[in-house]
């Protein structure tokens, strides 16, 4: 522990090393920008707005924020940083070094806009309208923590839980509880339950985005993105709606972000069927997304933005990430690495009036990579969409029937207009049950409905990418006397260019559906570059490529 004097030694250092003068001279703003711990950052920049807009009482709640900081992370004083009469001191010393420099320096104004230029972060391009999204068993269990508030429990402790058992193997679970921000203890009930009622289909579209991103990290728990909110207003589809300011939309992103920084994963998994087999993918407790929130605009009097220009979102995926969406570790047998497709157009649909074509559409799109054939009972989708209590009384209640079926049909043709690949079974799914049948229906009709059975796929072209994927797994397995000679996995240049125009499709197009740049597709088809097999792969399946 250091003491008072050997502290108010290192500020007056502090100062010095940072002050254009060898006498103990305000700071200079160029020099603390360069200086102080990055962990200040948030701070520094916010006191040199709330100077310049003059706000005195904003500027002292930040230097006492900055001298806390200051005094934690970069002194390594933790216990000296609940001293108030120690933290007011450094907060002093702090704003009359900063004012200081503001009144001397005449060009403290274009030195704070490059800070504040400098400080925006490189942020990741939008999603393509394809892209790849982990679907293993955290990502189902976490949507459902989302938007199904109902599986939300009280354990024995008062703490509140969520438990996803798996359903070929009951020994794996995934169980989440809610925390405070920067904080892995498990709230109580009551507490938990605040943020709990903060989820939501915006919170599951964000989590959905997150996820989206963290597979282009090559090390999602070692990898940190930033997103900008402005692009997943687009992403939402939100910027069509004039209604509400922009600066609300950003501050109910930063909103739901805070929100998914609350969630806290613990997995107990183990895929396989025997011991040589088995692949342990038991992530401890820890928190599904790292969130940083930093807001940019005009301070108001309290040093606070409240209608921000834009909203950055730092994110770093959690410690689950190494054993569910690991690339190396699942070749190596080590880890897991699931994923299938999601098509951007799910992030756009309105809860509001699609509700059940939203929660059909987040559920199909994980659930693709494992049912191929996309074949479910009615019953089936509906009882992992709703309570269970829904249909019971849909059973017992006529007007709710009616209800059901209403919100059942429009779900259906909302799908189909959005391209997903939908056909009914001709034997259980009569022509008078159908989403277009204008019928009246007979008595005990919702009953048959549930029993019906229908195929439904997402939109081309992601079953044939699933299908792609999965027959390079299953090829090598097969006894060499059975296999019939693998196509090639070489394409030539003009082979591509030629099958891509024919298609109708231009390059662009061809990337967003692999996931892949622009320029890749460009150099390959100039024959500059060549594709791995797996690859390779795809853009046969996707462009009918013939040997």
């Amino acid at each position: 522990m250091i003491d008072s004097t050997n502290s108010k030694s290192n500020l007056t250092k502090f100062i010095l090393n940072l002050s254009n003068s060898e006498k103990s001279a305000p700071i200079n703003q160029i020099n603390i920008s360069a200086e102080i711990d990055t962990s200040l950052f948030v701070e520094r920049e916010q006191l040199i707005e709330a100077l310049r807009a003059g706000f005195l009482e904003g500027i002292k709640e930040l230097a006492r924020d900055t001298a806390i900081r200051l005094i934690k992370d970069t002194w390594g004083q933790p216990v000296r940083s609940g001293d108030e009469a120690y933290v007011e001191e450094i907060a002093a010393q702090i704003v009359e070094s900063f004012t200081a420099d503001l009144e001397q320096n005449t060009a403290l104004e274009s030195i704070a806009d490059n800070v504040l230029s400098s400080a925006i972060p490189v942020t990741e391009p939008q999603l393509h309208s394809i892209v790849p999204i982990p679907s293993s068993a955290v990502m189902f269990s976490s949507i459902e923590a989302y938007i199904r508030k109902d599986l939300w429990q009280k354990n024995e402790n008062g703490i509140a839980y969520l438990h996803h058992r798996a359903k070929g193997n009951p020994k794996n679970y995934i169980e989440h509880y809610i925390s405070s921000p920067g904080d892995i203890t498990m709230l109580p009930w009551d507490e938990a339950q605040q943020i709990i009622d903060k989820f939501g289909f915006t919170t599951a579209k964000l989590h959905l985005i997150f996820a989206a991103h963290a597979m282009k990290q090559e090390k999602p728990w070692e990898s940190k993105f930033n997103l900008k909110a402005s692009d997943i207003i687009q992403e939402f589809g939100w910027d069509k709606n004039h209604k509400k300011p922009k600066s609300e939309k950003l501050l109910e992103i930063a909103t739901t972000a805070f929100a998914l920084d609350c969630l806290i994963v613990k997995a107990v998994w183990v895929e396989g069927r025997n011991k040589k087999g088995q692949i342990i993918g038991s992530a401890p407790v820890g928190r599904m997304w790292n969130v940083q929130i930093k807001p940019i605009g005009q301070f108001n009097f309290e040093g606070k933005i409240d209608n921000p220009d834009e909203v950055y979102i730092t994110i770093q995926p959690g410690l689950w990430t190494q054993d569910f969406l690991n690339r190396a570790g699942a070749k190596s047998r080590e880890a897991l690495y699931q994923f299938g497709y999601l098509a951007q157009q799910v992030l756009k649909i309105d809860p509001y009036h699609d509700e059940l074509a939203l929660r059909l559409a987040i559920y199909l799109t994980l659930d693709s990579r494992v049912r191929l054939d996309g074949k479910y009972k009615v019953r089936e989708l509906l009882e992992i969409t709703f309570p269970k209590s829904v249909i019971d009384n849909a059973r017992l209640d006529r007007r709710k029937a009616y209800d059901l079926k209403q919100r059942w049909d429009n779900a259906m043709k909302l799908l189909l207009k959005l391209g997903w690949q939908i056909a009914f079974d001709s034997e259980t799914y009569p022509e008078g049950l159908r989403p277009e049948s204008k019928d009246k229906k007979p008595k005990g009709y919702l009953d048959n409905l549930l029993d019906a059975k229908l195929t439904i796929k997402p939109p081309t072209p992601i079953p044939e990418l699933i299908a792609s994927k999965v027959k390079l797994k299953v090829e090598p397995l097969q006894s060499k006397a059975k296999l019939k000679p693998a196509p090639s996995t070489t394409l030539t240049s003009s082979q591509v260019r030629e099958a891509r125009k024919a298609k109708g499709w231009t390059q662009a197009k061809l990337a967003g559906v692999l996931g892949v740049s622009q320029n890749l597709i460009s150099l390959v088809e100039r024959g500059e570059r060549t594709v791995n097999p797996e690859l390779a792969a795809q853009i046969r399946n996707l462009l009918d490529i013939q040997d």
